[in-house]
């Protein structure tokens, strides 16, 4: 395991109640879409997005932080495939039947992998 600072250590933790907010946002947004009591669901979705664009940015730093050969990076990496899937909404937003098909069956199933990857990763980093 990687001897990290108490500011690294803060910043995963950070990063890692992110990736939790993340998911349950996600959730409520897919509910949504069954649920019109849900109000609010596309303004959480473009809270998401930007979510997942400060994700993308604070993964350069862990990638670097990580790059003594932990299979971390590797991991942190594949979130090319939840940007991808994220990217796949532009101009979408509009057409609910477009937005569910994307959100719940590209979107959401992407994050969720993962991140199942990457908190397996930073576990050790975060449960202290």
């Amino acid at each position: 395991m990687a001897r990290l600072t108490d500011a690294a250590l803060d910043i995963i933790r950070q990063y890692a109640s992110l990736l939790e907010t993340i998911e349950e946002g996600l959730d409520y947004v897919e509910a949504s879409f069954s649920d019109p009591r849900r109000m609010h669901a596309d303004v959480l979705l473009r809270d998401i997005l930007l979510a997942l664009g400060k994700i993308g940015e604070t993964n350069v730093y862990l990638c670097e932080l990580f790059a003594g050969g932990s299979d971390l990076v590797g991991h942190i990496e594949r979130f090319a495939d939840v940007l991808e899937a994220a990217a796949a909404l532009d101009g979408q937003l509009s057409d609910a039947a477009v937005k569910e098909r994307i959100v719940c069956g590209r979107l959401s199933p992407a994050f969720q992998a993962w991140k199942l990857a990457v908190e397996d990763g930073l576990r050790r980093y975060v449960v202290q």
